[in-house]
């Protein structure tokens, strides 16, 4: 496997008893912790709560209000410091300036067992959308609360962005951002920038001609910014937008690792055609030095044409590295542009339709080895230079893939990926290909989640009831496979999102203190 500080294993897990049923999945656990770890939950530190004042404190007892604190609360902030959000729904937009230093990031963070809500419905700026959240101060660490817009009308493109990235050196945690226009935004000028565990939904518009807005738009004129861990779903545009316009900024030196993404551009009216994907990696000006590596997703049946897009439309690029990605469903599950260099290898790739589309004919920095797809190898599901063939004829066309595998039909157990948190102790996303249809999966924790009392949540019903809660002793968990209803659209949608159980579906698991 490609990472120093990656662990992983598979496991078979067989025979184990879920509600009266047998099960066996194939899960790969990735034990990952190449950072810091995150700060403490010490509740000390400065407060602000939806009815703060900058007369105030600071105190729990006498918090200030975001607006101030964000600011820097007239100096009293200072490098490695806390601030702690307490529950409550905050209005408005925000300018921040407070800024940390190298080792001293200044966090800003969701107090513990409460939900602190920025509701940015009605916010206006002179970009065309409206910037809701903009962060302009360097080593700042924004964590756990919830972003979102209450505003009904969803046919507008002044929809705003969300939060927005114009500093170097900053992270984002463990975010919830929904019902915006643009989840995340980052400037092509910030450099060392980090977006882990987000859980992103519903972001977008819809015009009388097309939808748009996407999870995370991201540029970059340097790097490096890095994508990891984040659930991404049902957004009117694309999950991952790395994409510029031409002069707009660049697209150098950007990471993806371990991301989730489903069903993107599915409540638009375009939800069938070639104008969204799960992840796109292109635009009109070169990409280079691009990872996109362990990542999951996922297009249910009728949903979706481009699943992954590397490269855009005829435009050139210069190096992409694929690896150990696990893509399922789309009329192309992959599809890769023009590019000087590529590396794809151990890749699993499945559809009923096109598994892969490579559109470039100069091939000669290609190296593309030991991936797997399941399609019937016979099936002309394999397209090069605008024509279908088999893989064996693919393959002889391409000069691509002598190492790959192909089968036929859908794996017959599930595939389960549990990919522990690199920033959050005791947390971790986990992904479930419910091949074989079981009503229960058993997914083992140890390593990853510590002794104590944890709960595992649906990320389509994140504010309801866990799936499974208890006290963790060791070894598996059941986790019920039935499936919720997808997170209803403020202000509607053309299309109404599909149910993903009990096929498909993304938890997390998190350690509760005691």
């Amino acid at each position: 496997m490609p990472f120093t500080y990656k662990i992983a294993r598979r496991l078979a897990v067989i025979g184990v008893v879920l509600g009266g049923l047998l099960s066996a999945c194939t899960v790969e656990k990735n034990i990952t912790n190449p950072n810091p770890p995150a700060p403490p939950l010490s509740h000390s530190g400065w407060h602000v709560s939806p009815a703060g004042s900058s007369s105030n404190d600071g105190s729990a007892d006498h918090p200030w209000s975001l607006g101030y604190a964000v600011t820097g609360a007239s100096g009293h902030i200072q490098p490695g410091d806390t601030v702690w959000l307490h529950g409550g729904t905050y209005t408005g937009q925000y300018y921040t300036s407070v800024a940390g230093t190298p080792g001293h990031p200044i966090v800003f963070r969701e107090f513990p067992g409460e939900r602190a809500t920025i509701d940015v419905a009605g916010a206006t700026s002179t970009t065309s959308r409206g910037d809701a959240f903009v962060v302009q101060g360097q080593w700042t660490e924004w964590w756990d609360f919830e972003m979102m817009s209450s505003d009904p009308n969803r046919y507008t493109t002044t929809r705003p962005n969300m939060m927005v990235n114009d500093a170097s050196n900053t992270k984002y945690v463990d975010l919830v951002i929904h019902d915006g226009g643009i989840g995340f935004y980052n400037y092509p000028s910030a450099s060392n920038v980090e977006f882990n565990g987000n859980i992103i939904y519903n972001n977008g518009w819809q015009t009388s001609v097309r939808g748009g807005g996407h999870a995370l738009y991201i540029k970059s004129a340097t790097g490096p910014v890095v994508l990891r861990d984040n659930v991404m779903f049902n957004q009117f545009g694309y999950g991952i937008h790395e994409y510029t316009d031409s002069g707009a900024g660049e697209l150098i030196n950007v990471t993806l690792d371990g991301n989730v993404a489903f069903n993107n551009g599915s409540l638009a009216t375009q939800y069938n055609s070639t104008g969204t994907a799960n992840i796109l990696i292109g635009g009109e000006e070169p990409v280079s030095a691009a990872r996109m590596v362990n990542n999951m997703t996922y297009l249910s049946p009728g949903i979706g044409i481009n699943n992954l897009m590397i490269g855009y439309s005829t435009f050139a690029n210069a190096d992409v590295t694929m690896q150990n990605n696990y893509a399922v469903g789309g009329q192309y599950v992959l599809t890769t542009g023009y590019w000087s260099q590529v590396t794809a290898s151990g890749n699993q790739l499945i559809g009923s339709s096109r598994v892969v589309q490579v559109e470039d004919t100069a091939l000669g920095g290609y190296s593309w080895s030991n991936n797997s797809y399941r399609r019937d190898p016979a099936a002309s599901g394999w397209t090069y230079n605008g024509t279908d063939y088999s893989f064996a004829t693919w393959k002889a066309n391409t000069g691509l893939g002598s190492s790959d595998q192909a089968s036929s039909g859908a794996p017959s157990t599930p595939q389960v990926f549990v990919r522990a948190s690199s920033r959050d102790p005791g947390r971790a996303v986990i992904v479930v290909y419910n091949w074989g249809n079981m009503a229960n999966v058993a997914v083992d924790l140890s390593g990853i989640l510590p002794a104590g009392p944890y709960e595992i949540r649906n990320v389509q019903n994140w504010f309801g009831d866990p799936v499974a809660s208890g006290t963790y002793s060791g070894g598996a968990i059941s986790i019920p496979m039935g499936g919720v209803a997808p997170p209803a659209v403020v202000g509607g949608a053309p299309h109404s999102p599909p149910q993903t159980g009990p096929d498909f579906d993304v938890f997390v698991v998190r350690s509760i203190p005691r």
